[in-house]
């Protein structure tokens, strides 16, 4: 019996080691290659035209959805570039703008795909800077 399991191992044992690392190395690579979902919240910064100011916004933060490599996700929620995303909307006016929160300006490392922004759209309220006249707001 010991001869019949001595033989088995051993013969063509160079093969049964090559088998075994490839194996191993196909294990290894679809292993890695699973993508991984998750969350994070994201600061929304709103720049005005001089002598406006927002005092009402619906939110503050939005909700990315993310996924890819582990790894990759894990430099995505140490990243101080994703920190806070920073929105001009100078153009829009005062009163009542509605921001879309355009997904080129959240910066993902290589191999993070964004899934979704909660919410996609936020909306301010901007109004002239008090204790400044309309001669002094020209002045600027």
């Amino acid at each position: 019996m010991k001869r019949r399991w001595s033989n088995i191992v051993t013969e063509n044992f160079s093969y049964k080691v090559v088998a075994l690392f490839i194996s191993l190395i196909l294990w290894l690579t679809i292993l890695g290659r699973r993508d991984f979902v998750l969350s994070k919240n994201i600061d929304v910064e709103l720049i005005t035209a001089p002598g406006t100011q927002v005092v009402a916004q619906t939110t503050d933060h939005i909700k990315v959805k993310v996924s890819g490599p582990r790894s990759s996700l894990k430099k995505f929620l140490e990243s101080s570039l994703s920190e806070a995303i920073t929105l001009d909307i100078s153009q829009k006016g005062e009163g009542v703008v509605y921001v879309d929160i355009p997904l080129n300006k959240i910066e993902v490392p290589l191999g993070v795909r964004i899934l979704g922004v909660r919410p996609n759209q936020i909306q301010a309220e901007v109004v002239p800077v008090r204790g400044q006249t309309n001669d002094e707001q020209k002045g600027q």
